[in-house]
Protein backbone atom coordinates (compact mmCIF):
# COMPACT_ATOMS: atom_id res chain seq x y z
CA UNK A 1 0.00 0.00 0.00
CA UNK A 2 1.12 3.55 -0.83
CA UNK A 3 -0.11 6.39 1.07
CA UNK A 4 0.18 9.46 -0.82
CA UNK A 5 -1.50 11.60 1.54
CA UNK A 6 -3.57 11.10 4.73
CA UNK A 7 -6.69 10.76 2.53
CA UNK A 8 -5.45 9.25 -0.53
CA UNK A 9 -3.87 5.88 -1.12
CA UNK A 10 -2.89 3.38 -3.31
CA UNK A 11 -2.95 -0.45 -2.85
CA UNK A 12 -0.78 -2.87 -5.88
CA UNK A 13 -1.06 -6.90 -5.78
CA UNK A 14 0.53 -9.52 -8.28
CA UNK A 15 0.76 -13.20 -8.36
CA UNK A 16 2.65 -15.11 -11.38
CA UNK A 17 1.22 -18.70 -12.10
CA UNK A 18 2.87 -21.43 -14.51
CA UNK A 19 0.83 -24.25 -14.67
CA UNK A 20 2.09 -27.79 -16.74
CA UNK A 21 -1.13 -30.43 -16.67
CA UNK A 22 -0.29 -33.92 -18.77
CA UNK A 23 -3.42 -36.14 -19.48
CA UNK A 24 -4.17 -38.97 -21.09
CA UNK A 25 -7.11 -41.56 -22.27
CA UNK A 26 -6.13 -45.01 -22.25
CA UNK A 27 -8.32 -48.28 -22.28
CA UNK A 28 -6.85 -51.47 -20.45
CA UNK A 29 -9.56 -53.64 -22.09
CA UNK A 30 -12.70 -53.69 -23.52
CA UNK A 31 -14.94 -56.05 -26.21
CA UNK A 32 -17.79 -55.29 -27.91
CA UNK A 33 -18.61 -57.79 -30.73
CA UNK A 34 -22.16 -55.57 -31.42
CA UNK A 35 -19.79 -52.47 -31.71
CA UNK A 36 -17.68 -54.36 -33.89
CA UNK A 37 -20.31 -55.48 -36.39
CA UNK A 38 -21.48 -52.17 -36.88
CA UNK A 39 -18.63 -50.36 -37.81
CA UNK A 40 -17.91 -52.93 -40.06
CA UNK A 41 -21.64 -53.13 -41.92
CA UNK A 42 -21.26 -49.16 -42.27
CA UNK A 43 -17.43 -48.84 -43.43
CA UNK A 44 -17.75 -51.97 -46.00
CA UNK A 45 -20.79 -50.08 -47.41
CA UNK A 46 -23.27 -52.99 -46.26
CA UNK A 47 -25.06 -49.58 -44.87
CA UNK A 48 -25.45 -47.01 -47.22
CA UNK A 49 -28.15 -44.67 -45.31
CA UNK A 50 -26.48 -41.79 -43.04
CA UNK A 51 -29.26 -41.94 -40.16
CA UNK A 52 -29.24 -45.75 -39.97
CA UNK A 53 -25.51 -45.92 -39.96
CA UNK A 54 -25.03 -42.78 -37.56
CA UNK A 55 -28.04 -45.07 -35.09
CA UNK A 56 -26.32 -48.04 -35.25
CA UNK A 57 -23.21 -47.35 -34.80
CA UNK A 58 -24.69 -44.60 -32.20
CA UNK A 59 -26.61 -47.37 -30.30
CA UNK A 60 -23.78 -50.38 -30.56
CA UNK A 61 -20.58 -48.08 -29.81
CA UNK A 62 -21.57 -46.37 -26.63
CA UNK A 63 -18.33 -43.98 -25.92
CA UNK A 64 -17.93 -45.89 -22.51
CA UNK A 65 -18.38 -49.28 -24.07
CA UNK A 66 -16.86 -49.15 -27.09
CA UNK A 67 -13.53 -50.90 -27.47
CA UNK A 68 -10.31 -48.25 -29.12
CA UNK A 69 -9.22 -51.33 -31.12
CA UNK A 70 -11.82 -51.63 -33.14
CA UNK A 71 -10.66 -52.25 -36.27
CA UNK A 72 -11.53 -51.43 -40.51
CA UNK A 73 -12.24 -53.41 -43.17
CA UNK A 74 -9.07 -54.62 -45.00
CA UNK A 75 -10.93 -52.83 -48.23
CA UNK A 76 -10.28 -49.28 -46.41
CA UNK A 77 -7.09 -49.96 -45.45
CA UNK A 78 -7.40 -51.80 -42.35
CA UNK A 79 -5.78 -50.15 -39.37
CA UNK A 80 -8.22 -48.67 -36.12
CA UNK A 81 -11.94 -47.92 -37.10
CA UNK A 82 -11.17 -44.40 -35.47
CA UNK A 83 -9.12 -42.95 -38.06
CA UNK A 84 -12.99 -43.51 -40.39
CA UNK A 85 -15.66 -42.80 -37.87
CA UNK A 86 -16.25 -40.97 -34.75
CA UNK A 87 -14.86 -43.47 -32.34
CA UNK A 88 -13.27 -43.34 -28.68
CA UNK A 89 -9.33 -43.77 -29.25
CA UNK A 90 -5.94 -43.17 -27.16
CA UNK A 91 -4.33 -40.12 -26.41
CA UNK A 92 -1.94 -38.14 -24.51
CA UNK A 93 -1.29 -34.35 -24.12
CA UNK A 94 0.14 -31.52 -21.85
CA UNK A 95 -0.85 -28.39 -21.32
CA UNK A 96 0.77 -25.13 -20.41
CA UNK A 97 0.42 -21.94 -19.47
CA UNK A 98 1.59 -18.82 -17.26
CA UNK A 99 -0.18 -16.20 -16.27
CA UNK A 100 0.70 -12.73 -14.03
CA UNK A 101 -2.68 -11.86 -12.23
CA UNK A 102 -2.66 -8.92 -10.45
CA UNK A 103 -4.73 -6.14 -8.59
CA UNK A 104 -4.66 -2.05 -8.22
CA UNK A 105 -7.09 -0.02 -6.19
CA UNK A 106 -7.17 3.92 -5.61
CA UNK A 107 -8.98 5.10 -2.38
CA UNK A 108 -10.00 8.21 -1.14
CA UNK A 109 -11.17 9.35 2.32
CA UNK A 110 -13.42 11.85 1.58
CA UNK A 111 -14.09 12.26 5.50
CA UNK A 112 -12.96 9.86 8.57
CA UNK A 113 -16.90 7.96 7.09
CA UNK A 114 -16.29 8.16 4.01
CA UNK A 115 -14.53 6.07 1.59
CA UNK A 116 -13.92 6.30 -2.47
CA UNK A 117 -12.62 3.89 -4.21
CA UNK A 118 -11.53 2.65 -7.73
CA UNK A 119 -10.14 -0.81 -8.88
CA UNK A 120 -8.81 -3.01 -11.89
CA UNK A 121 -8.30 -6.31 -11.49
CA UNK A 122 -7.04 -9.08 -13.97
CA UNK A 123 -7.57 -13.00 -12.98
CA UNK A 124 -6.33 -16.37 -14.68
CA UNK A 125 -8.62 -19.84 -14.36
CA UNK A 126 -6.31 -22.51 -15.36
CA UNK A 127 -7.27 -24.24 -18.65
CA UNK A 128 -6.96 -28.30 -19.25
CA UNK A 129 -8.81 -31.45 -20.28
CA UNK A 130 -11.57 -32.86 -20.92
CA UNK A 131 -11.59 -36.96 -20.02
CA UNK A 132 -15.02 -37.76 -21.48
CA UNK A 133 -14.26 -41.09 -23.45
CA UNK A 134 -15.49 -38.68 -26.78
CA UNK A 135 -13.12 -35.48 -26.36
CA UNK A 136 -10.63 -36.96 -29.09
CA UNK A 137 -13.08 -38.01 -31.39
CA UNK A 138 -12.57 -37.77 -35.38
CA UNK A 139 -14.51 -35.02 -36.73
CA UNK A 140 -14.44 -35.35 -40.45
CA UNK A 141 -15.56 -38.69 -40.86
CA UNK A 142 -18.06 -38.14 -43.69
CA UNK A 143 -15.58 -36.73 -45.96
CA UNK A 144 -12.71 -38.85 -45.18
CA UNK A 145 -15.55 -41.97 -46.56
CA UNK A 146 -16.52 -40.31 -49.34
CA UNK A 147 -13.28 -39.79 -50.34
CA UNK A 148 -12.28 -43.31 -50.39
CA UNK A 149 -15.10 -44.44 -52.40
CA UNK A 150 -14.79 -42.53 -55.20
CA UNK A 151 -13.61 -44.58 -58.44
CA UNK A 152 -10.19 -42.89 -57.75
CA UNK A 153 -10.01 -42.90 -53.81
CA UNK A 154 -8.96 -39.09 -52.62
CA UNK A 155 -7.17 -39.29 -49.07
CA UNK A 156 -8.32 -37.08 -47.03
CA UNK A 157 -6.70 -35.68 -43.72
CA UNK A 158 -8.35 -36.77 -40.33
CA UNK A 159 -9.61 -33.68 -38.32
CA UNK A 160 -9.84 -35.09 -34.38
CA UNK A 161 -11.07 -32.98 -31.85
CA UNK A 162 -8.51 -31.31 -29.50
CA UNK A 163 -9.42 -32.40 -25.44
CA UNK A 164 -8.00 -29.74 -24.01
CA UNK A 165 -9.34 -26.02 -23.72
CA UNK A 166 -7.93 -22.73 -22.70
CA UNK A 167 -7.53 -20.91 -19.99
CA UNK A 168 -9.88 -18.27 -18.88
CA UNK A 169 -8.75 -14.82 -18.37
CA UNK A 170 -11.24 -11.68 -16.34
CA UNK A 171 -10.99 -8.06 -16.20
CA UNK A 172 -13.04 -6.04 -13.69
CA UNK A 173 -13.53 -3.02 -12.79
CA UNK A 174 -15.00 -1.71 -10.29
CA UNK A 175 -15.76 2.26 -8.19
CA UNK A 176 -17.62 2.44 -5.09
CA UNK A 177 -18.02 3.98 -1.78
CA UNK A 178 -17.79 2.93 1.91
CA UNK A 179 -19.44 4.47 4.44
CA UNK A 180 -20.66 4.53 8.25
CA UNK A 181 -23.50 6.32 9.12
CA UNK A 182 -23.87 6.13 12.93
CA UNK A 183 -24.42 2.29 14.00
CA UNK A 184 -24.61 1.32 10.54
CA UNK A 185 -22.08 0.49 7.44
CA UNK A 186 -23.01 0.73 3.88
CA UNK A 187 -21.64 0.02 1.23
CA UNK A 188 -22.15 0.46 -2.66
CA UNK A 189 -20.13 -0.52 -5.78
CA UNK A 190 -20.49 -1.04 -9.03
CA UNK A 191 -18.72 -3.32 -11.46
CA UNK A 192 -18.00 -4.58 -14.81
CA UNK A 193 -16.42 -8.00 -15.22
CA UNK A 194 -15.05 -9.34 -18.94
CA UNK A 195 -14.09 -12.55 -19.51
CA UNK A 196 -12.30 -13.92 -22.72
CA UNK A 197 -12.07 -17.49 -23.55
CA UNK A 198 -15.08 -18.32 -21.09
CA UNK A 199 -15.68 -22.04 -20.20
CA UNK A 200 -18.30 -23.95 -20.14
CA UNK A 201 -19.14 -27.55 -19.56
CA UNK A 202 -22.68 -29.00 -21.22
CA UNK A 203 -23.61 -32.49 -21.38
CA UNK A 204 -25.22 -33.28 -24.31
CA UNK A 205 -26.88 -36.46 -23.31
CA UNK A 206 -24.06 -39.09 -24.74
CA UNK A 207 -21.01 -36.73 -23.85
CA UNK A 208 -19.78 -33.98 -21.89
CA UNK A 209 -18.20 -31.13 -23.70
CA UNK A 210 -15.73 -28.57 -22.00
CA UNK A 211 -15.13 -25.82 -24.29
CA UNK A 212 -14.35 -21.93 -24.83
CA UNK A 213 -16.36 -19.37 -25.72
CA UNK A 214 -14.58 -16.22 -26.88
CA UNK A 215 -15.88 -14.10 -23.89
CA UNK A 216 -18.57 -13.56 -21.43
CA UNK A 217 -19.78 -10.78 -19.52
CA UNK A 218 -21.73 -9.63 -16.10
CA UNK A 219 -22.13 -6.18 -15.32
CA UNK A 220 -23.71 -4.81 -12.37
CA UNK A 221 -24.00 -3.12 -8.48
CA UNK A 222 -24.54 -4.22 -5.28
CA UNK A 223 -25.67 -2.52 -2.07
CA UNK A 224 -24.74 -3.62 1.83
CA UNK A 225 -25.84 -2.02 4.63
CA UNK A 226 -25.43 -3.56 8.16
CA UNK A 227 -25.49 -2.44 11.73
CA UNK A 228 -26.82 -2.54 15.04
CA UNK A 229 -30.53 -1.41 16.13
CA UNK A 230 -29.62 -1.54 19.89
CA UNK A 231 -27.08 -3.05 22.15
CA UNK A 232 -27.77 -6.75 21.09
CA UNK A 233 -29.86 -6.42 18.16
CA UNK A 234 -28.51 -6.27 14.50
CA UNK A 235 -29.61 -6.08 10.75
CA UNK A 236 -28.53 -6.64 7.77
CA UNK A 237 -29.76 -6.07 4.09
CA UNK A 238 -28.23 -7.04 0.51
CA UNK A 239 -29.17 -6.39 -2.81
CA UNK A 240 -27.30 -7.42 -6.35
CA UNK A 241 -28.33 -6.34 -9.54
CA UNK A 242 -25.78 -8.24 -12.16
CA UNK A 243 -26.31 -8.92 -15.96
CA UNK A 244 -24.41 -11.79 -16.74
CA UNK A 245 -24.60 -12.97 -20.47
CA UNK A 246 -22.84 -14.18 -23.62
CA UNK A 247 -22.29 -11.54 -26.60
CA UNK A 248 -24.03 -11.88 -29.91
CA UNK A 249 -20.26 -12.90 -31.61
CA UNK A 250 -19.26 -15.59 -27.99
CA UNK A 251 -18.78 -18.21 -30.60
CA UNK A 252 -16.08 -16.87 -32.55
CA UNK A 253 -13.14 -18.85 -32.87
CA UNK A 254 -14.62 -21.94 -30.72
CA UNK A 255 -13.03 -25.27 -31.47
CA UNK A 256 -15.47 -27.20 -34.09
CA UNK A 257 -16.34 -30.02 -31.49
CA UNK A 258 -17.51 -27.34 -29.92
CA UNK A 259 -19.33 -24.94 -32.61
CA UNK A 260 -23.08 -25.99 -32.62
CA UNK A 261 -23.13 -25.53 -29.07
CA UNK A 262 -21.38 -22.12 -28.80
CA UNK A 263 -23.79 -20.87 -31.42
CA UNK A 264 -26.70 -21.41 -29.59
CA UNK A 265 -25.23 -19.68 -26.02
CA UNK A 266 -24.46 -16.31 -27.64
CA UNK A 267 -27.32 -13.69 -26.93
CA UNK A 268 -28.05 -15.58 -23.77
CA UNK A 269 -27.68 -15.30 -20.01
CA UNK A 270 -25.02 -17.17 -18.40
CA UNK A 271 -25.94 -20.67 -16.18
CA UNK A 272 -27.28 -19.94 -12.61
CA UNK A 273 -27.21 -16.00 -12.99
CA UNK A 274 -30.23 -14.37 -11.87
CA UNK A 275 -31.14 -10.37 -12.42
CA UNK A 276 -31.70 -9.53 -8.79
CA UNK A 277 -30.10 -11.52 -5.59
CA UNK A 278 -30.91 -10.01 -2.29
CA UNK A 279 -30.61 -10.73 1.73
CA UNK A 280 -32.59 -9.56 5.22
CA UNK A 281 -31.70 -10.71 8.22
CA UNK A 282 -32.06 -9.89 12.15
CA UNK A 283 -30.09 -11.15 14.75
CA UNK A 284 -30.62 -11.16 18.51
CA UNK A 285 -27.38 -12.14 20.31
CA UNK A 286 -27.54 -11.32 23.89
CA UNK A 287 -28.66 -12.36 27.61
CA UNK A 288 -31.85 -13.92 28.40
CA UNK A 289 -33.20 -11.60 31.15
CA UNK A 290 -31.42 -11.49 33.96
CA UNK A 291 -30.74 -15.40 34.41
CA UNK A 292 -27.11 -15.38 32.92
CA UNK A 293 -28.14 -17.57 30.01
CA UNK A 294 -27.38 -16.18 26.52
CA UNK A 295 -29.68 -15.93 23.70
CA UNK A 296 -29.13 -15.91 19.99
CA UNK A 297 -32.15 -15.06 17.75
CA UNK A 298 -31.98 -15.00 13.93
CA UNK A 299 -33.81 -15.21 10.90
CA UNK A 300 -33.21 -14.26 7.47
CA UNK A 301 -34.96 -14.32 4.06
CA UNK A 302 -33.09 -15.21 0.70
CA UNK A 303 -34.57 -13.84 -2.72
CA UNK A 304 -33.49 -14.76 -6.20
CA UNK A 305 -35.23 -13.61 -9.44
CA UNK A 306 -35.47 -16.24 -12.66
CA UNK A 307 -32.44 -17.87 -13.85
CA UNK A 308 -31.85 -20.22 -16.38
CA UNK A 309 -30.35 -23.19 -14.82
CA UNK A 310 -29.64 -25.58 -17.82
CA UNK A 311 -26.12 -24.85 -20.04
CA UNK A 312 -26.89 -24.03 -23.56
CA UNK A 313 -30.37 -22.55 -23.65
CA UNK A 314 -31.79 -24.23 -26.93
CA UNK A 315 -31.70 -27.33 -28.57
CA UNK A 316 -30.28 -28.52 -31.37
CA UNK A 317 -33.03 -27.34 -33.58
CA UNK A 318 -32.50 -23.44 -32.70
CA UNK A 319 -35.65 -23.85 -30.26
CA UNK A 320 -36.12 -23.28 -26.55
CA UNK A 321 -36.03 -26.48 -24.30
CA UNK A 322 -38.63 -26.54 -21.68
CA UNK A 323 -38.06 -26.43 -17.87
CA UNK A 324 -35.16 -24.81 -18.35
CA UNK A 325 -36.07 -21.86 -16.34
CA UNK A 326 -35.89 -21.88 -12.07
CA UNK A 327 -38.51 -19.48 -11.49
CA UNK A 328 -38.33 -15.81 -8.95
CA UNK A 329 -38.52 -17.53 -5.12
CA UNK A 330 -38.08 -16.73 -1.61
CA UNK A 331 -36.02 -18.82 1.18
CA UNK A 332 -36.22 -18.28 4.68
CA UNK A 333 -33.90 -19.54 7.09
CA UNK A 334 -34.08 -19.30 11.56
CA UNK A 335 -32.13 -20.31 14.13
CA UNK A 336 -32.80 -20.01 18.37
CA UNK A 337 -29.88 -20.48 20.67
CA UNK A 338 -29.34 -21.18 24.22
CA UNK A 339 -25.83 -20.57 26.08
CA UNK A 340 -24.89 -21.71 29.92
CA UNK A 341 -24.56 -19.07 32.30
CA UNK A 342 -20.66 -20.37 32.42
CA UNK A 343 -20.39 -19.81 28.20
CA UNK A 344 -19.35 -23.90 28.27
CA UNK A 345 -22.38 -25.46 26.73
CA UNK A 346 -24.44 -23.91 23.70
CA UNK A 347 -27.45 -25.31 22.07
CA UNK A 348 -28.70 -24.55 18.95
CA UNK A 349 -32.15 -25.35 16.99
CA UNK A 350 -32.29 -24.37 13.27
CA UNK A 351 -33.84 -24.47 10.04
CA UNK A 352 -33.29 -23.85 6.43
CA UNK A 353 -35.53 -23.07 3.53
CA UNK A 354 -38.14 -23.27 6.15
CA UNK A 355 -41.15 -22.72 3.61
CA UNK A 356 -40.05 -25.75 1.94
CA UNK A 357 -39.15 -23.51 -1.60
CA UNK A 358 -38.41 -26.92 -4.22
CA UNK A 359 -35.80 -25.16 -6.70
CA UNK A 360 -33.66 -26.46 -9.53
CA UNK A 361 -30.00 -25.84 -9.48
CA UNK A 362 -29.17 -27.88 -12.93
CA UNK A 363 -31.15 -28.99 -15.55
CA UNK A 364 -29.58 -31.22 -18.15
CA UNK A 365 -30.54 -33.67 -21.05
CA UNK A 366 -31.61 -37.14 -19.84
CA UNK A 367 -28.78 -39.82 -21.46
CA UNK A 368 -30.17 -41.76 -24.69
CA UNK A 369 -33.49 -40.39 -23.63
CA UNK A 370 -35.63 -38.42 -27.28
CA UNK A 371 -34.10 -35.81 -29.62
CA UNK A 372 -34.62 -32.31 -30.55
CA UNK A 373 -38.38 -31.04 -29.75
CA UNK A 374 -38.99 -33.97 -28.19
CA UNK A 375 -35.80 -34.31 -25.90
CA UNK A 376 -36.11 -36.01 -22.37
CA UNK A 377 -35.17 -33.25 -19.05
CA UNK A 378 -33.33 -34.62 -15.81
CA UNK A 379 -33.32 -31.44 -12.80
CA UNK A 380 -31.15 -31.96 -9.92
CA UNK A 381 -33.18 -30.21 -7.16
CA UNK A 382 -31.63 -28.01 -4.38
CA UNK A 383 -32.07 -28.62 -0.96
CA UNK A 384 -35.47 -29.31 0.73
CA UNK A 385 -36.62 -28.10 4.20
CA UNK A 386 -34.15 -29.12 6.49
CA UNK A 387 -33.61 -28.70 10.61
CA UNK A 388 -31.93 -30.07 13.56
CA UNK A 389 -29.93 -29.42 16.35
CA UNK A 390 -26.40 -28.59 16.98
CA UNK A 391 -24.45 -28.69 20.83
CA UNK A 392 -21.10 -26.81 21.18
CA UNK A 393 -18.92 -27.28 23.79
CA UNK A 394 -15.63 -25.93 25.23
CA UNK A 395 -13.49 -27.50 27.21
Amino acid sequence: MINFTDRLSLTLGARYVDEKKTASFDQLSASNGACQASTNAVLSGAITNATIANGLVGLNCFPFVAPVTLTAPAALGGGLASRLLPLPREWGQTFKDDEITYTGQLGYKVTDDVLLYAGYSHGFKSGGFNLDATSANLLNSAAILAGLRQPTPVIVAPQYADPSFKSEKVNQIEVGVKATLGRFKANLALFDMKMSDFQVLEFTGIQFLTFNVHSARSTGAELEVFGSLSDYITGNVAVTYADSRYPSDCAVGVAPAAAASAARLCGGSLTNAPKFTGVMGLTYDGPLDSSGWGLLVNGNINYSSKRRTSTVPLDSNNLPVPLDYQDAYFKMNARIGLTTPDERFTFELWGTNLNNEITRGVTANTPLRGGAGTRSRVGFVEEPRMYGLTVRAKF
